[in-house]
């Protein structure tokens, strides 16, 4: 099924924008370059009245009588079986090659003792245009590519859009010239220029080739003594970092250690709370009686913590708030034997050994529910019959 008027129409044209940030469309004929208004009547009018589609509906006219005739087609726009024509007057027949049997022709082609016609019969009379979208050509010139109204965004990688910040981090503004009231944008990557737009710079960096290999190398993934190979979305994806923020501290009294004796993987020791207090940016209360912590004891003195306690709010009616508590206490063996000595150990410097825990929360008041979903990392300290715990919320 052959094309519609319309469409015949709107494949005869291009469309542009004189600059990037122009928010209207222009057209081009594609057989005189001559620029219109997006405007189907008025591009309408104009093929009717086109020197260039005149010209080559004379050309194809021309070729398809030489084809009947076997000889050379004159130089007139008479159709091919049109009385007085060369393809009508039967093959030997020679044209007048000054114009035709009716008159001779005008500077455009067109014959002036043709009958007119309608712009609508004219239209849809004329030979098929080329389909600009298909690669057609008018004498030998290349027809560009019709723009589709909607742009498809292209991503060569895997990178996520970038943030705002680094979009306004990634340009540099400018005016050409001091009195412009628009400002430009430079990328400090291509020095390719752009249009003050943040949707079209974010764009702009998911294909500028510089910007996206600094991305790839400032991947912590990528910067690891083993990577993920190449084109791997675990390669190029870039992961949001946690961040550390001091959420509160604990100051836990303990009985003396109870040695269980040695299990198959270490020394089991029985360590009990006294109680104790803590105190936080969103409560502050006391540690309840009672908690206790199985702790193994293993090669080199290493320890591992696995302690569960309560904790009690500060409120007029208090929560109460069951936390588990995880991790080990690790160092050279001379500092964890003075740790182990009761004279020694609150001389001891926090900074040489490693006492590091993660912390997780439950409790059923609704007043404090939000513990239930995060997670705390804590760094400690043993004292003598004391623990002290600063624990970090994970961002």
């Amino acid at each position: 099924m052959g094309r519609t008027v319309d469409q015949e129409v709107h494949a005869a044209f291009v469309e542009f924008r004189a600059k990037e940030d122009d928010k209207c469309l222009s057209v081009q004929c594609i057989y005189c370059q001559q620029i219109r208004a997006k405007n189907t009547s008025r591009q309408k009018q104009h093929l009717l009245e086109c020197p260039g589609l005149r010209g080559q509906q004379a050309a194809q006219q021309q070729a398809a009588a030489a084809g009947a005739g076997g000889i050379g087609a004159p130089n007139y726009s008479a159709t091919p079986n049109a009385p007085g024509s060369a393809a009508h007057a039967g093959p030997g027949a020679t044209g007048n090659p000054m114009g035709s049997p009716n008159g001779p022709l005008m500077g455009n082609g067109v014959n002036p003792h043709t009958p007119m016609q309608t712009p609508l019969q004219a239209l849809q009379n004329r030979p098929q245009l080329p389909n600009s979208a298909g690669g057609g050509s008018v004498s030998g010139t290349p027809v560009p590519q019709q723009r589709s109204h909607k742009k498809t965004k292209h991503n060569p990688s895997n990178l996520p859009a970038p943030p705002l910040d680094d979009v306004h981090a990634a340009f540099v503004e400018f005016r050409a010239k001091e009195e412009d009231k628009c400002l430009s944008v430079q990328c400090i990557y291509c020095q390719q220029v752009r249009a003050k737009n943040t949707s079209r710079q974010r764009q702009h960096l998911l294909e500028c080739p510089n910007y996206l290999n600094v991305m790839k190398d400032s991947i912590p993934a990528n910067n690891l003594l083993h990577t993920f190979p190449e084109g791997d979305i675990a390669r190029s994806l870039q992961l949001p970092a946690p961040s550390l923020e001091l959420d509160f501290r604990m100051s836990i009294k303990v009985n003396p250690r109870v040695s269980v004796g040695n299990s198959l993987v270490g020394q089991r020791d029985w360590v009990t709370f006294v109680g104790g207090q803590w105190a936080g940016r969103w409560a502050k209360g006391v540690v309840l009686p009672g908690g206790q912590d199985s702790q193994l004891v293993v090669k080199e003195g290493s320890t591992r913590i696995d302690a569960n306690y309560v904790l009690q709010t500060a409120d007029e009616q208090p929560a109460y708030i069951v936390v588990k508590t995880q991790g080990w206490l690790t160092g050279s063996k001379d500092v964890l034997d003075k740790l182990n000595d009761p004279n020694v150990v609150d001389t001891i410097n926090p900074s040489t050994y490693k006492y590091r825990v993660t912390l997780s929360m439950e409790t059923g008041d609704e007043r404090y529910a939000f513990v239930n979903t995060l997670v705390w990392v804590g760094s400690g300290c043993r004292r003598n019959q004391e623990t002290i715990i600063d624990a970090f919320r994970v961002n």
